[in-house]
């Protein structure tokens, strides 16, 4: 590949890093620059195609048509030049922390000479970042403890790891062909990802490496001992490419997945059946194990919740809500279209910092729901809120018009500071309110950027179990809340779940597969799990009635 080629992708991916720092807010243009880097690939390895040639090409504009002549012309990005100037080396992950702002870096660079985050750490162990305009004692720490979250250097958060293994496997089979999987940690959806693993079912492996050597990637470093090839991502994440025949694809893809253990004994029984995953598990006289329970008891897994036992979703945000993006016609269409029983529709409420719902606009939006139920008939759609749960653990919605809905979801948005006992006591007053039935994003941790709040988790699901509200496990990969481990522990006391998708745009409905990913985890059934129940029993108990003993567990779905 062409050197000039790849120092162009690299330098157009670290402007995106740069402007999107420099403009704080989600940025058209560095979205523009990120977008191009996969473009490159299109064009000729010198780059010498005219300019009607580039600006055919998927994904480049006349921005980046300016951007790749002066490369071209001058082997440099003067823009890029500029802000690398203004903003330190590690300003992809310093710009994500808490109270971040364009100016606080560009003074960690020029007044405190920061470039990485182990010289903030420093400055902030130090004090020295604490002299700086708009940092106090408060930012200073929440710095640290957003910083202390990574477990081991080298790795990231799972939403960074999902988001490369999607976008680079798209890559890998619009230009090969083929089906590329996702394999490893990615697909047993591990909280902290240190290496990407993708399996690439093409029809020439051999030829197919050349093209690893792409502007996706920052590095190709040579290939493994399977054979497999072995790259750096722009954002520094190992990659292993396995390129790999039709009929290696399987047996590749469940060893990686794993545990090796487990994955020898299913081949082995299957005596060489290279099919399909599933294939080899029915040749193995074993039932497929969904990815991420095969480290549990063969017992335990065989019945943890699948995705095909959820029959709603318990968390979806309309247009209504200052960050939802998909009207009430589109969240219904997409419901009916994944084959859901009922629905919950909880947009933001008037606490939230950023505004939402108040009880007018709820009486408002009750009106509009009923007039959209007679043409959704095989759909229960259901009017409900996600009510922000203030410092002493009440609501911001009075309670006349809590009582016209069919069941609220309570979540922490705001005072994540607050210490153990005064954050503990603030949540279980809000599950005592009778229209709370769900706990949204229970511990409100985001991976990598927001620690848990601390707090008495055993006396928060214990307040559940008494209040009969189901704990929440968020899909949204940046949050997985709860964690798979506090689930187990939720259920095993004898909580109940809501496997939601919190979707503010209709892409995000998808979520939902992440959360009963982390309960596949965790070991859950689909009993243990509300809106897994059919809808008899799932009214049943929204309207307050016994939540064990109404009728039997779901079958097993997909």
């Amino acid at each position: 590949m062409s050197e000039a080629r790849q120092e162009l992708g690299a330098a157009l991916w670290r402007l995106a890093d740069l402007v999107r720092a420099d403009e704080r807010r989600r940025s058209f243009r560095a979205k523009a620059y990120r977008r191009a880097v996969w473009s490159l690939d299109d064009l000729s390895p010198d780059l010498s195609d005219p300019p009607e040639s580039i600006l055919s090409t998927p994904g480049i504009g006349a921005g980046v048509l300016r951007l790749i002549t002066e490369f071209e012309e001058t082997g440099k990005l003067m823009l890029l030049d500029r802000l690398e100037e203004m903003y330190p080396a590690d300003v992809a992950t310093m710009r994500r922390l808490p109270r971040m702002t364009p100016s606080i870096l560009r003074l960690l660079k020029g007044e405190l000479g920061v470039e990485t985050t182990e010289q903030l750490r420093g400055a902030i162990e130090s004090g020295g970042v604490e002299a700086l305009r708009g940092v106090g004692p408060g930012t200073a720490e929440r710095w640290d403890r957003a910083l202390a979250l990574v477990p081991v250097p080298g790795v990231v958060p799972a939403f960074q790891a999902w988001v490369l293994a999607d976008t680079l496997g798209r890559h890998l089979h619009r230009h090969l062909g083929g089906v590329v999987e996702p394999a490893g940690q990615v697909r047993t959806m591990e909280e902290w990802v240190g290496v990407v693993d993708l399996v690439a079912a093409v029809t020439d492996p051999p030829a197919g490496r050349e093209f690893l050597q792409s502007t996706a990637v920052a590095r190709f470093l040579g290939f493994g001992e399977s054979g497999e090839a072995i790259l750096r991502s722009h954002e520094g994440v190992e990659v292993r490419a396995h390129l790999v025949s039709a009929e290696q694809a399987a047996s590749r893809l469940l060893m990686l997945t794993g545990p090796s253990g487990h994955a020898r004994e299913i081949l082995d029984a299957a005596g060489g059946m290279t099919a399909s995953e599933s294939d080899i598990y029915a040749a193995s006289g074993r039932i497929w194990i969904p990815p991420p329970a095969r480290g549990l008891p063969d017992e335990v897994a065989a019945g943890v919740i699948r995705l095909g036992h959820v029959r709603g979703d318990l968390h979806l945000h309309s247009d209504l809500s200052p960050d939802g993006r998909m009207s009430l016609d589109e969240i219904l269409l997409e419901a009916v279209d994944g084959g859901y029983e009922y629905v919950l529709i909880t947009d933001h409420t008037s606490g939230l910092r950023f505004g939402g719902l108040n009880e007018a606009g709820l009486e408002a939006q009750a009106v509009a729901i009923d007039e959209v139920r007679p043409r959704f008939p095989d759909l229960v759609v259901l009017h409900g809120a996600e009510l922000n749960i203030a410092r002493d653990g009440g609501l911001d919605i009075d309670d006349g018009t809590l009582g016209r809905l069919d069941l609220a979801v309570a979540g922490l948005h705001s005072f994540f500071d607050l210490g153990h006992d005064e954050q503990t006591a603030r949540i279980i007053r809000s599950l005592s309110h009778p229209m709370v039935r769900v706990l949204a994003h229970p511990t409100g941790r985001r991976i990598g950027t927001r620690p848990a709040v601390d707090v008495d988790i055993d006396a928060v699901i214990a307040a559940a179990i008494d209040h009969d509200v189901a704990l929440e496990v968020n899909g949204h990969r940046d949050r997985l809340d709860l964690s798979a481990s506090h689930a187990a522990a939720a259920v095993s006391a004898g909580a109940l779940l809501a496997a939601n998708s919190d979707a503010h745009r209709v892409g995000e409905m998808g979520n939902i597969a992440n959360s009963v990913a982390t309960m596949q985890r965790a070991g859950v059934s689909p009993k243990s799990v509300v809106n897994a129940w059919e809808v008899t029993r799932f009214m049943t108990w929204v309207r307050g009635g016994a939540s064990a003993g109404v009728s039997g567990q779901p079958e097993v779905g997909s």
